[in-house]
């Protein structure tokens, strides 16, 4: 609690000394963060709290988005294992469809492909969302747009 407080205060190295000399590594992970020290926060979650560094990797790709760093976003996206459903979404939301299709085919992931064929599905691409769904090898859905 006192850690707590001294966070409250803006009394950040006692706050981390306190965290540390307390072993909470999950609330010394989140003062990283909300400090902005991803670095140190990674660091943490790496060696000492395995169960936040997922999060901890998603938290800095948000953060990387807001700045517009779209590469190195999209590289933290996947070391959080959330890439499947937020690189799509990040490079929709910038309009970036050469840069979605080049990240889908360098990805060869087959849900990728799934998601990506249901897309050019619902903009009348069928010839395209046919051969999405091969690489994908939904014969289901390949059938029924046929």
């Amino acid at each position: 609690r006192l850690a707590i407080v001294a966070t409250h205060l803006n009394m950040t190295k006692e706050a981390e000394h306190l965290y540390t000399a307390c072993e909470r590594w999950d609330l010394l992970n989140t003062l990283h963060q909300s400090n902005g020290e991803w670095e140190k926060a990674i660091g943490i979650a790496k060696s000492k709290d395995r169960i936040h560094l997922r999060t901890t990797y998603f938290n800095y790709a948000q953060h990387l988005e807001a700045l517009g760093n779209v590469q190195e976003a999209l590289r933290h996206y996947e070391l959080s294992e959330t890439a499947r459903t937020e690189a799509p979404r990040l490079l929709c939301s910038l309009g970036d469809y050469d840069e979605l299709e080049n990240y889908i085919s360098q990805a060869q992931d087959a849900k990728l492909y799934r998601w990506y064929a249901q897309y050019l599905e619902s903009k009348q691409q069928l010839d395209a969302a046919a051969n999405a769904y091969r690489k994908a090898e939904d014969w289901l859905s390949l059938v029924r747009i046929a």
